[in-house]
C-alpha cells in the first residue's frame, strides 16, 4: 500500500463530501507515493513526536491540528516555521492533517474517541454545528464529579471549570478542541465540555450564570486534552482494518506545564 492509498481511504470515511480546495486535510510535507508500513498517529507534528516516529521507522505521520502555526498551513507565519518546515523535509516523513474529514464521520471521530474513553454512561446525539455534538448522562453529576472523572479517565493534568460547579446536571455540550458556538451551546445545555475558551467572553458568561442561579458551567480541559483520544481511536481503527500496517499512537503531550 502506498500512502497516497490510505489517505484516500481515510477521506473515505467521511459521511459527506468534501472540496479538496476548502479544506486544511492536505499533505504538509513528504512524499504521499512512498510505500507505507509504519504509521504514527498523534495530535500535532511537534519536534519531538518527529523525532520519535522517525526513529521508529514511520513513512506516514497523521495529526489532528496544524503543523505550522496557521488553520490551512498555507503560510509560513514565522521564522521558526521555515525552519520546522527544512527539519520536516530532512526527516523524510510524510504529515497528513486528519480534521476536517475526521469530524464529518457519523458519529464524529474525535467526539467518539473522547467518550470511548471517558467510559460515561449515555446517549451520544449529533450536534448541529461543525465537530459540535451532544452527549445526555444517564445519570447526572455537578460540574466538578464531572471534572474529576474526566482527569482520571483521560489522563488530563487540570480541568478549569468557569460557572455552576456543585449543581448535577445531565445534558453536555461537546465542543471538543476549539469549534465555536460554546455560549449557543451553553444556553441549551448544563455543561459544555471544550478546548479553549474566551474568558472575557464565553467565561463571563458562565460565571454570570452561574451567580444569576442557573446551574450551568464550562468545563476547559484544554485543546490536545480535548481531542486527543479520537486520534488515539483512530490508531485502533487503522489496526483493525490493516493488520499488516504496523500503527502506533505517539503522546505529543499537554501544552502547559504546571508548578505543582
Amino acid at each position: 500500500m502506498k500512502i497516497k492509498q490510505l489517505i484516500d481511504e481515510l477521506k473515505s470515511y467521511s459521511a459527506e463530501p468534501l472540496d479538496d480546495r476548502y479544506t486544511c486535510d492536505t499533505v504538509k510535507v513528504g512524499d504521499p507515493e512512498k510505500e507505507l508500513s509504519k504509521v504514527a498517529v498523534s495530535m500535532f507534528a511537534t519536534p519531538d513526536v518527529v523525532r520519535e516516529a522517525v526513529a521508529w521507522g514511520a513513512e506516514l505521520l497523521i495529526v489532528h491540528e496544524p503543523t505550522y502555526y496557521n488553520h490551512m498551513d498555507t503560510e509560513l507565519p514565522y521564522p521558526l516555521a521555515h525552519e520546522k518546515k527544512a527539519f520536516l523535509e530532512k526527516s523524510g516523513i510524510t504529515v497528513f492533517r486528519f480534521h476536517d474529514y475526521a469530524h464529518r464521520m457519523d458519529p464524529d471521530l474525535i467526539c467518539r474517541g473522547e467518550l470511548h474513553y471517558m467510559e460515561l454512561k449515555g446517549e451520544y446525539q449529533k450536534g448541529e454545528h461543525f465537530a459540535v455534538n451532544r452527549f445526555i448522562l444517564e445519570e447526572e453529576m455537578t460540574a466538578k464529579e464531572l471534572a474529576c472523572h474526566l482527569e482520571k479517565k483521560l489522563n488530563l493534568r487540570h480541568i478549569r471549570i468557569a460557572g455552576c460547579s456543585d449543581r448535577k446536571g445531565r445534558s453536555i455540550a461537546c465542543c471538543f478542541g476549539t469549534p465555536g458556538h460554546v455560549a449557543e451551546e451553553l444556553e441549551k445545555n448544563d455543561f459544555v465540555l471544550t478546548g479553549e475558551i474566551c474568558e472575557w467572553n464565553e467565561g463571563e458568561l458562565a460565571r454570570d450564570y452561574a451567580q444569576f442561579g442557573y446551574n450551568k458551567a464550562i468545563l476547559v480541559m484544554g485543546h490536545i486534552g480535548s481531542e486527543r483520544d479520537g486520534m488515539a481511536l483512530l490508531r485502533e481503527i487503522l489496526c483493525k482494518k490493516h493488520p499488516e500496517l504496523q500503527t502506533r499512537y505517539f503522546e505529543c503531550g499537554e501544552l502547559y506545564t504546571y508548578t505543582d
